[in-house]
């Protein structure tokens, strides 16, 4: 019964994955967090459309992929690392993600993300709902706190657009 009620709460369709979601601390300054790459605002007005060239979107993740490691090797070398997580479940009310870092409940983050299906990173401010010990670190679950519905929609479009992906590799023999 416990695990019926909790179905019954989620408000949005949500799907595993793996992508890229850096994270820190939210200053609550108003100002935007500038320590994971000052470059990303070049980008945001940038919208192409999906329909326009799909293999565009699989190229640009395959480069952001490439640059993730190239970033990871040189901070690691300077001894600065920007937390990564890359199991996530998301949806279009919050998300869920493997940390090394410990939360408490009520901490409030910034975290970035690339979904392939789009060309921009997409930044959202969360507060930590829970935060608790699992499989190599901590399974940290966190809620929107301040996400625009035009961003709450590309969110659930990709995750359509996953979860039929997910279908379709279903089926095949």
């Amino acid at each position: 019964m416990e695990e019926n009620s909790q179905e019954l709460r989620r408000e949005y369709v949500r799907t595993n994955d793996v992508i890229p979601v850096y994270y820190e601390a939210d200053k609550g300054d108003g100002e935007e967090s500038r320590s994971v790459m000052d470059w990303e605002l070049l980008f945001d007005d940038i919208e192409p459309k999906p329909e326009e060239n799909p293999k565009l979107y699989e190229l640009l993740f395959d480069i952001n992929q490439k640059l993730n490691i190239l970033i990871n090797h040189v901070s690691e070398k300077n001894g600065f690392n920007i937390p990564e997580a890359r199991e996530v479940n998301i949806s279009g009310g919050g998300l869920r993600f493997l940390s090394n870092d410990k939360f408490e409940s009520g901490d409030r983050l910034v975290l970035k993300t690339f979904l392939p299906t789009y060309a921009h990173v997409i930044r959202l401010r969360c507060e930590v709902v829970r935060c608790e010990p699992g499989g190599k670190g901590y399974e940290v679950a966190v809620k929107y706190t301040d996400l625009d519905e035009t961003t709450r929609d590309k969110i659930i479009k990709y995750i359509f657009a996953r979860q039929r992906k997910l279908l379709r590799t279903e089926k095949k023999p």
